[in-house]
């Protein structure tokens, strides 16, 4: 199984932590937050031909920011997360990598079903609708920026990151310098 993630920067996943903190408080382990955002999850495929067909669709991108909005206790997998607004370039992204792709990705990852996330806590056992209105109390929506796409392979002890691709603040320079 391959993942293409969307890595956020360092001061969005320190609010993350800090969210994260409630569920400590309530006596629920937090979980350990890599501060991502999986665009895709390919389980079939040839995944070197995979990562050149995504790092040709990203080579070139800006750093690009998008909106967490909400906290949400998706129950049908036990976890608690923050979940963004669902456009601009993060939604174009997603479409762009997956397209033509449908039968190589998990159900979760499909055009129509893509869900994007950051998981903040992953308890079965635990009633955590508590847990996500004690989280949603101390929440702020707030812009996450995206630094690069990493691709991770899923293994018997977690993830390990495999290839990944830094996306151009040299355009994102360039674009700002235009419009001002």
């Amino acid at each position: 199984m391959l993942c293409a993630i969307a890595k956020i920067d360092n001061e969005s996943r320190n609010r993350l932590r800090n969210i994260q903190k409630v569920a400590d408080s309530l006596g629920i382990p937090p979980r350990i937050l890599y501060g991502h955002i999986t665009l895709a999850t390919f389980v079939s495929g040839n995944e070197d031909e995979i990562i050149r067909s995504c790092k040709a669709i990203l080579r070139g991108r800006s750093v690009f920011s998008f909106q967490y909005e909400k906290v949400e206790v998706l129950s049908a997998t036990s976890i608690v997360v923050i979940s963004p607004k669902m456009e601009g370039v993060l939604l174009d992204l997603h479409k762009e990598l997956v397209r033509g792709r449908n039968d190589e990705l998990d159900v979760w990852s499909r055009d129509g079903k893509w869900k994007p996330h950051t998981t903040l806590v992953h308890n079965p056992p635990v009633d955590l609708n508590l847990v996500g209105a004690e989280m949603s109390s101390v929440f702020e929506p707030f812009s996450a920026c995206v630094e690069r796409i990493e691709f991770s392979k899923v293994t018997e002890s977690g993830y390990e990151i495999i290839d990944a691709i830094d996306l151009d603040y040299e355009s994102l320079n360039r674009a700002i310098i235009t419009h001002t």
